[in-house]
């Protein structure tokens, strides 16, 4: 379908520049050709317009106008979003920036910038321990919003139904880019390396202290402190030792995830590994030979120098790996140092927007978008695949297995409503064999990912994500052309339509073995 957006004469500069980002948006998911107000064109679909119908319903229907209320203004990114408020009518009942005014639908484009940007993070000044925007301080936090709705989709779906209100052929449903599937992207940070018995003996014992303590689970502790002293006198493997098992049950059910390395050890908080360590290289290389992804886990004080992740990034590239992106180790970030570093290292796709302890879509998007460069007035050059889901937000429901499973399976039923989905789930390596989280924390991974065909959704590593729907974002006008892509899209939905394994962009030798050392080989 094709959709002209008209902004009003007296729109400014930025006014232009975010709602003409929102409007790419919202065509880039929903497969429709957007058409700015300078094209003249005469054969379009339907027309977004800012104002007043002047009371005409009729001749909006015939003219297929949607008229749209005059809500979002620019503002300085420093400044908070306005509060939310409850808005039902027949077609919605969600949150809303911006009041509709007169017979105009809600400002759809503008909800859609406030949610996706995270603008009102900008303004969040106070940070916890690590250096992270406080949660209570954030929108959601200070409003005490439900994460698990995705708002951002909410507000496309609206302006759909708007558009479908005046263009009766028009469909409610946004055109899947991979037919009828929901897409997933199982995500893994090795945050822990294996280095020795002593070593491991060493981190149990944290885990025991920091279950005690901490987390308040006495009985895991004990477990813990056990497996300590087993692997201490050389009794047992490394419980904490988890990347062989958990690939090689990932390639019994077909699944190809993206796992996430450190380079280095540059502070206290970083994992006690580096690229320098051969054992680290060969475990890389093995898990592209079961055809896994390898990212980049952007170091702790990474984003501290712009170039910083570039240069982790070269340490990649010397050794023969080629991650095209990645996540933040700790989640540590601000926006406006996440987006040009990025940039700066040529990623193609970052997965750290989303929380450590709770579950839900920080930027109210269901779906993978290019952020918004606030500095430059413009869509970043990389898909953000949102992560929803990680681990250790479910240790709290470990008592209660059916719980934590049901919280899990709303989530993605929500974003399998809100459309064809796009997001990342994070479960690190060490989520399993109870070294460090209870068990249950570990068996929701699987049995979200056995559940996955029942529940119609796809899932697939960050960059074959990337590769089957980052031609909707060039046609929306929302990332560069880029040159031949690495694989054949078109692959890639038949296999995972079929339910098989996508081998793509790894060394695929059955015959290579795990590293000595990892536990379970």
């Amino acid at each position: 379908m094709q959709i002209v957006l008209e902004l009003p004469e007296d729109a400014s500069a930025a006014d232009r520049a975010r709602l003409h980002y929102a409007f790419r948006l919202f065509c880039a998911i929903y497969g429709h050709q957007p058409i700015t107000e300078y094209a003249k064109v005469t054969n379009h679909d339907v027309t977004l317009r800012y104002g007043n119908p002047g009371g005409s319903s009729c001749l909006a229907k015939e003219r297929r106008i949607v008229w749209m209320s005059r809500g979002y203004k620019a503002r300085d990114p420093r400044q908070p979003a306005p509060p939310p408020f409850q808005y039902v009518s027949q077609e919605n009942c969600t949150l809303l920036h911006y009041a509709p005014t007169g017979e105009c639908t809600p400002d759809w484009l503008g909800e859609i910038f406030e949610w996706v940007s995270c603008a009102d993070e900008y303004s969040v000044t106070e940070r916890d321990l690590v250096g992270r925007p406080l949660f209570a301080a954030t929108y959601a936090g200070r409003h005490h919003l439900d994460t698990t709705i995705p708002y951002a989709a909410i507000a496309m779906q609206g302006l759909q139904r708007a558009i479908c209100s005046v263009v009766p052929r028009a469909s409610e449903d946004p055109g899947r880019p991979c037919r009828k599937a929901h897409l997933v992207v199982p995500t893994h940070d090795v945050d822990y390396f294996p280095a020795g018995r002593w070593h491991a003996a060493n981190r149990l014992i944290r885990n025991a202290a920091i279950s005690f303590a901490m987390n308040h689970l006495p009985a895991l502790g004990v477990r813990q402190a056990g497996m300590a002293l087993s692997v201490a006198i050389g009794w047992t493997p490394d419980p904490l030792d988890q990347i062989a098992r958990l690939a090689r049950g990932e390639r019994r059910r077909g699944i190809r995830a993206t796992y996430n390395f450190l380079t280095r050890h540059g502070h206290r908080l970083d994992a006690h590994y580096s690229l320098d360590h051969s054992g680290v290289v060969k475990t890389m290389r093995w898990l592209e030979s079961q055809n896994m992804e390898i990212g980049i886990h952007g170091s702790y004080m990474c984003l501290d120098q712009p170039d910083g992740l570039a240069r982790e990034l070269s340490h990649f590239h010397a050794r023969g790996f080629f991650p095209r992106g990645g996540r933040q180790h700790w989640l540590r970030y601000t926006l406006d140092r996440l987006i040009p570093a990025v940039e700066h290292a040529g990623l193609t796709y970052d997965t750290s927007l989303g929380w450590s302890a709770a579950i839900g879509f920080r930027a109210g998007a269901s779906f993978p978008f290019p952020p918004y460069n606030f500095a430059e007035e413009r869509a970043a050059t990389f898909l953000e695949i949102p992560m929803v889901m990680m681990d250790q937000a479910f240790q709290a429901q470990h008592d209660n297995p059916e719980a934590w499973l049901s919280k899990a399976d709303d989530l993605l039923a929500k974003s399998r409503r809100a459309g064809w989905g796009g997001i990342s789930l994070l479960w690190h390596p060490t989520a399993f064999g109870e070294g460090w989280l209870p068990s249950n924390v570990g068996d929701i991974y699987w049995r979200v990912a056995d559940r996955r065909a029942e529940c119609g959704d796809a899932w697939m590593s960050a960059e074959d994500l990337v590769e089957t729907v980052r031609q909707r974002f060039i046609n929306a006008g929302l990332l560069p052309e880029v040159e031949a892509v690495t694989a054949d899209v078109m692959a890639i939905e038949e296999r995972v339509g079929a339910g098989v394994e996508v081998e793509i962009g790894g060394l695929h030798e059955p015959g290579l073995k795990p590293p000595s050392g990892l536990f379970g080989t």
